[in-house]
């Protein structure tokens, strides 16, 4: 595939991946509320997602053939992966959601595509253009203008919400890496269903199971649609990143809060937007679809797309 071809694809992708998320955030917001234990709930919708990577990778003979041929370091990144973006972070941003408040959660989520864009930047030798640091850059700016400093809450909930946003943005650079190697389906099985074998362990552990068995039917149902949504977002994601840059992929996933305000808005009319949550979900969104154009661009004139090393 050319690159013009694969950056295309790529930026199609890491869209589709932003919608999706944007889908996920409003159906989540309305699932984990039917749910005592937010830990419980995401181990069994991220099991959902765990299960079905499974089906290709052990039903089609190239995924069983590199799977067989793996090395012992590859294996060791495939179950770094898993720790630092298929469990670990999972558990600890919601534990730091829990103690503190929403605009601290939201604070951190939107410093995450920026450590992102250094640690490849550092790591991969990612090439990012000057034009490419400006979008990052103002994409930074916008999506906190409307961020409310004071209702912050600094305590040790903080500290486990600033762990989390490292470990996920180490874990999308960490898949990059993996991916100039390997199949979309051997690292996404790494992520998802080692992760969720983690996920699984940490709630037998802390005395959760037994809540398991007395869930209710329309709590499965939530976890199943849950489960599939970010199943969606998983291949489309590491699909994209395979394929583009991860700093870019990564930004464009900040334009996700359009879609989750105007699912919230149709979903009972109860959202009020002012003039100034108005102005700033439109300035991400053009922020977004600058970064997405000046990828496109540069993709036409670089036949290869992705990290110089990896």
């Amino acid at each position: 595939m050319t690159g013009n071809g694969k950056a295309r694809t790529g930026y199609t992708l890491a869209v589709s991946a932003a919608v999706i998320s944007g889908v996920a955030i409003f159906v989540n917001a309305l699932g984990v509320k039917m749910f005592k234990d937010s830990a419980t709930y995401t181990t069994l919708k991220n099991g959902v997602v765990g299960l079905l990577v499974l089906v290709p990778l052990l039903a089609m003979s190239a995924s069983r053939t590199e799977l067989s041929r793996l090395t012992r370091r590859q294996w060791g990144w495939l179950l770094t992966l898993a720790v630092i973006s298929g469990s670990v972070p999972f558990l600890l941003f919601f534990e730091g959601l829990r103690q503190t408040n929403a605009v601290t959660g939201a604070l951190f989520n939107h410093l995450q595509f920026a450590l992102v864009a250094v640690f490849a930047a550092l790591l991969l030798k990612e090439r990012i253009s000057a034009p490419m640091w400006v979008g990052l850059g103002a994409l930074l700016v916008v999506t906190n203008i409307g961020v409310n400093l004071g209702a912050v809450r600094m305590n040790s909930g903080t500290g486990l919400l600033v762990a989390s946003t490292v470990l996920f943005a180490a874990g999308f650079v960490l898949a990059k890496h993996l991916l100039s190697g390997l199949s979309t389906t051997t690292v996404m099985s790494a992520r998802m269903t080692l992760g969720s074998v983690a996920l699984v362990g940490y709630v037998a552990a802390t005395g959760r199971m037994a809540a398991i068995g007395h869930l209710r039917v329309d709590q499965w149902e939530f976890v199943l649609v849950t489960g599939l949504i970010l199943f969606a977002f998983t291949v489309t994601t590491l699909a994209a990143i395979k394929r583009v840059p991860v700093s870019a992929v990564m930004a464009i996933g900040m334009a996700s809060p359009l879609i989750t305000t105007a699912l919230q808005a149709f979903h009972d009319g109860s959202l009020r937007l002012g003039a100034s949550d108005v102005a700033n979900l439109g300035l991400t969104v053009a922020v977004v679809a600058a970064i997405v154009l000046i990828g496109l661009a540069e993709g036409r004139r670089s036949p290869a797309l992705g990290p110089s090393a990896a």
